[in-house]
């Protein structure tokens, strides 16, 4: 697979080399683990299943730091495969999400790096496989300003450069340079009423393949935090112009929640209907990474440079007793594009995840992750189903081993047709802590 846009990881290694991180302050948790397994149909064909043997070598990381200058957190994992035997070559894949903060002037100015790196498929239409994955980032940096508006309201003004790349689909290749203005009024305690503008000016590398565009977006949000309860609301509006002269716009609703139901227990919701695009969100999604990767974080959905109209809703439920951790639950998204030679695609689904603690040094882990995608305009589905099992073992506080059983299956009322797949996997893992 060809790359591109080699520069950008290097723009952002030079960016975080001039940050004073503090010795004393970072904590690096990471991983690394080797392992062999044999897939009995590697890319998934529905009438030519291959199997393969391969040797797996990965190293997972967690870097926080947490002081009066520096906010940091980054979690990432690499693999590199050697297939010894099969029909397809070798492969080093990757992924990595994480966000930092440096104050140049303390509370007043300070500069942000922000960077998605993702698994996604080439063809959102043929399943998973090796040779249907590719390398998708989205790096975002710029500075940010603090003040005060009077008594009442604490302000923050900001700037981006946003680049989005992968390294097969072209057309999502783009430059972007953004700015946003919040104002923030805390009503007590636990409450506050945020209002925000936000212009974005998108100029894609390939003009012939995707419509360049500026986006303004304007909305409120109200958040509140309880000792068992927090949520937050945004309504607005957003406004796309493109350089064509068209234009959309759409509503801004979006809402999330978090319950405490017990000290064992938690319910989550959140819904969202909105025009988002695949750079967009891959940003908004970056979170709080706490444990060391041992998957890589990938996608379903392929990546279209196209805006969107997004209709999604999920609830997930966790309990975590003394031997067991469980969670469940469903999840919608809608996706309409607004370009015409994208397919707009409707997934549903749900996910189940148990772990079991058998003896102080014996885990048992087991899932189950069902979906269905929609796509009206050509009139076909896929069904998707994953599960499996992990038995692990820990033999000291840095060393373990686990046996891995996973079945992949994809049901496919198009020319693909339907294909399975069932692996195995052996691993030893040294952790540093």
């Amino acid at each position: 697979m060809k790359l591109h846009r080699t520069s950008v990881p290097a723009a952002c290694l030079a960016v975080l080399a001039t940050v004073p991180l503090q010795a004393h302050a970072v904590r690096i948790d990471y991983a690394v683990d080797m392992g062999i397994e044999f897939n009995d149909n590697v890319l998934m064909s529905s009438s030519d299943a291959m199997d393969s043997d391969a040797l797996r070598a990965g190293f997972g990381f967690v870097l926080t730091e947490e002081t009066s200058t520096v906010q940091a957190n980054f979690g990432g994992r690499f693999e590199y495969w050697n297939y010894i035997s099969g029909p397809q070559s070798n492969a080093f894949e990757t992924s990595l999400a994480g966000r930092l903060n440096w104050f140049i002037m303390p509370e007043t100015l300070s500069f942000t790096v922000e960077d998605s790196l993702e698994m996604r498929p080439i063809d959102r239409f043929a399943p998973d496989a090796p040779n249907n994955r590719q390398r998708v980032n989205v790096l975002s940096l710029g500075p940010n300003l603090l003040f005060n508006w009077g008594a009442a309201f604490r302000g923050r003004a900001e700037a981006r450069w946003i680049d989005t790349s992968a390294e097969e689909n072209d057309e999502f290749e783009s430059s972007r340079l953004s700015a946003a203005v919040h104002l923030i009024r805390d009503l007590d305690p636990t409450s506050s009423l945020t209002f925000s503008l936000r212009g974005q000016d998108v100029d894609f590398d390939h003009d012939l393949m995707a419509r360049d565009y500026r986006r303004y977006d304007g909305y409120v949000r109200y958040q509140k935090e309880l000792s068992r309860l927090g949520f937050a609301f945004d309504a607005g509006y957003t406004w796309v112009d493109y350089a064509d002269g068209s234009s959309e716009s759409l509503p801004i609703f979006r809402g999330q929640a978090t319950w405490e139901l017990s000290n064992r227990s938690s319910l989550s919701l959140g819904g969202a209907r909105q025009l988002s695009d695949a750079g967009t969100a891959a940003i908004e999604e970056i979170g709080t990474v706490v444990v060391v990767p041992d998957s890589l974080t990938g996608y379903a959905a392929g990546v279209e440079s196209s805006v969107y109209r997004e209709r999604r809703a999920d609830i997930n439920y966790t309990y975590a007793g003394e031997r067991i951790l469980f969670s469940a639950g469903p999840y919608y998204e809608r996706i309409e594009y607004i370009d015409t030679d994208a397919f707009d695609e409707t997934r549903r689904g749900a996910i189940v995840q148990i772990a079991y603690r058998l003896a102080p040094t014996w885990d048992l882990e087991t899932f189950v992750d069902a979906a269905r995608a929609e796509f009206p305009q050509i009139g076909r589905e896929m069904d998707d189903l994953r599960l499996g099992v992990d038995l692990s073992k820990t033999w000291n506080r840095r060393w373990s081993s686990s046996l891995r059983y996973t079945h992949y299956r994809r049901e496919d009322d198009g020319v693909l047709g339907n294909a399975s797949q069932n692996i195995w996997y052996l691993t030893v893992v040294y952790r540093n802590r």
